[in-house]
């Protein structure tokens, strides 16, 4: 596996882990009525931009 992807990974996974654990925090406090399953599905959605993200910054500096 190459350094690159593997950067890439462990990005995504700490992206992953920090939105579900804001959303997890955040959601009660403001009133957001959600299941754990969609705060996870919020939190991918974050960590899957930041994935699109990173690989088009990638593309554009080449």
């Amino acid at each position: 596996m190459s350094e690159e992807l593997k950067d890439m990974l462990e990005r995504t996974s700490w992206t992953f882990i920090e939105a579900f654990i804001g959303a997890l925090t955040v959601a009660p406090l403001v009133g957001v009525d959600a299941e754990v399953i969609q705060l996870a599905a919020l939190a991918g959605g974050g960590a899957a931009l930041a994935v699109i993200k990173t690989y088009a910054k990638k593309q554009v500096s080449k």
